[in-house]
């Protein structure tokens, strides 16, 4: 398990219950709650995330070349924390990244999904205003917090990876109810980021070739 930060991307040690709990909260969320406005406060960078994560020789190629490139979107508070992985992402997977979009919030990244289509995302869990697991919930049902703009219907079913330090068995459990499709560890391995999302772009006719 990755270590946490005594800041806002402290792990939760969730019990049975309280995860019962947190995903009844989640999946309940109104449909009706305006957070138009509203600008989440940042949280101090992640020590696992750093410029080892992009530094590292990791260069792996892909178990399966997607039929297309692929429009990625990140979601995370931390500026520092997009940065990095965005970089990540273009250095190590532009022979299947063609654009990355970076969130700073779950909030804006719903208000995005009502507009522009996205083939992956990949997901802060410990997020101010709406964690991930919230994003994510809010995202299956195509709330966009806003009435007015529904999120997009293929953005309803776009694969979502977890990228935490929140990584127990128990909180992966709990991704996969909302329905996430992996969760990677932070600090990020190459091979085992480039594995999982493989995996999840098989489950996608569009883009697996099937």
């Amino acid at each position: 398990m990755c270590s946490t930060t005594p800041t806002s991307l402290i792990q939760e040690q969730l019990s049975p219950q309280k995860t019962s709990a947190y995903l009844s909260k989640a999946l309940n969320m109104s449909s009706s709650t305006s957070l138009a406005g509203i600008t989440p406060p940042s949280s101090p960078p992640s020590p696992a995330m750093s410029m080892e994560s992009i530094n590292g020789d990791f260069e792996e190629p892909l178990i399966q070349q997607p039929a297309r490139k692929i429009k990625v979107m990140i979601i995370d508070d931390n500026a520092i924390n997009l940065s990095i992985l965005s970089r990540l992402l273009n250095k190590h997977f532009a022979d299947t990244i063609q654009l990355t979009s970076v969130m700073n919030s779950g909030v804006s990244a719903l208000d995005q999904l009502s507009r522009d289509e996205v083939d992956l995302i990949l997901m802060d869990i410990d997020m101010p205003v709406l964690s991930g697991v919230q994003t994510t919930t809010a995202i299956r049902n195509g709330d966009s917090l806003d009435p007015d703009h529904a999120i997009l219907e293929q953005n309803k079913h776009v694969p979502i990876i977890a990228v935490t330090t929140s990584d127990d068995d128990e909180q992966k459990e709990l991704y996969r109810q909302v329905g996430m499709a992996d969760c990677v560890s932070k600090p990020i391995a190459i091979p085992k980021l480039r594995m999982a999302i493989d995996q999840a772009l098989k489950n996608v006719p569009t883009l697996s070739g099937g």
